[in-house]
């Protein structure tokens, strides 16, 4: 399969899986706002910081206020980390690589993408904006089971599974990360049972708030929930869980030394880390060293397999460029 087949089919992979996982991290986000207190929520602006686009942001002249975020966030297309920006972006790659994979998917993300685009005006408005973003995370998640059912899993599969897994586990170590953005002050006594709010929130933004209790069987609380959607082998949107996907994948290419290497050593980093002891005030650090792992990973992979290898910041403009 051509190299810039297998780039193309990455790309579209991680552009639906970030327009999912940024639905989510705006969900929880607002039910945190919902559920702490006014005088300790911590407001928007936390957000940019998480998904990257804070000095973006700053650009635009925008203020703190909660109405001009959520729109850079859902609707700019200047915003590469926006939903509207990702979701055209993997429309624009699909419409190329429409002889790969079914028809049918093709459909889906064209109309996923007409979905977001119509009803754009209802996502923006605090009424609607749970519905929307919900409808977007499930014909998300409906693609990626079409795709499992109808799709040959030959190289192009093997890449597919790979954009995935990658974006995937960046989005829970930032989903995560609205935890650790010092939100609330770990000794402060009278906070701790919003502390556990939070980390509910987070758990129930990657539908794991079930298989929490049922994997770890103990109470929410910081340290377990932070093994659970690190270290657990089992629950798919653990980053650990995510790697070995990554790594499974890699491991039926040819040349793979070098991705293989990155892989092991962020699955190194991840089960040296003992979550009882680290202070909060490191976590936000130590998610930082896992994202820049999984772009090391990104960059062996476009130096072994893709057209034209460069780092993954400029490789997601480039294939879009190749596909417009």
């Amino acid at each position: 399969m051509l190299s810039r087949v297998v780039e193309t089919i990455y790309w579209t992979a991680r552009y639906i899986e970030r327009a999912e996982n940024q639905a989510r991290l705006i969900n929880v986000t607002s039910n945190l706002l919902l559920d702490l207190p006014r005088g300790i929520a911590p407001g928007w602006r936390p957000l940019l910081n998480i998904v990257g686009c804070e000095e973006a942001y700053n650009e635009t002249g925008g203020s703190d206020e909660e109405k001009p975020i959520i729109r850079f966030l859902i609707g700019d297309l200047s915003n590469a980390s926006s939903i509207a920006h990702s979701l055209y972006s993997a429309r624009e790659n699909a419409r190329t690589i429409r002889d790969v994979i079914p028809r049918e998917a093709w459909e889906h993300v064209n109309a996923l993408h007409l979905f977001a685009k119509d009803n754009l005006s209802t996502g923006l408005s605090k009424s609607g904006r749970f519905k929307y973003l919900r409808e977007i995370i499930t014909r998300s998640q409906t693609l990626t089971g079409m795709l499992a059912g109808t799709m040959s899993h030959d190289e192009g599969y093997v890449f597919l599974r790979i954009g995935r897994n990658l974006e995937r586990g960046d989005m829970t170590t930032r989903i995560i990360d609205v935890r650790s953005a010092n939100l609330l002050r770990d000794d402060v006594t009278e906070l701790r049972p919003f502390d556990n709010i939070q980390w509910m929130s987070v758990l129930k933004s990657l539908t794991g708030y079930q298989m929490y209790r049922r994997e770890m069987q103990v109470r929410v609380r910081r340290a377990e929930v932070l093994r659970f959607l690190l270290h657990s082998p089992i629950f798919p949107r653990s980053v650990l869980h995510c790697i070995g996907e990554v790594e499974n994948s890699v491991s039926s290419l040819p040349n793979s030394d070098s991705p293989l290497r990155a892989v092991a050593r962020v699955k190194r980093v991840l089960r040296e880390q003992d979550f009882s002891a680290l202070a909060q005030e490191s976590l936000h650090d130590f998610l930082d060293e896992i994202q820049v792992g999984l772009s090391d990973i990104h960059d062996e992979l476009s130096r072994a397999y893709f057209l034209n290898p460069v780092p993954a910041q400029e490789s997601e403009s480039q294939v879009q460029v190749q596909t417009a």
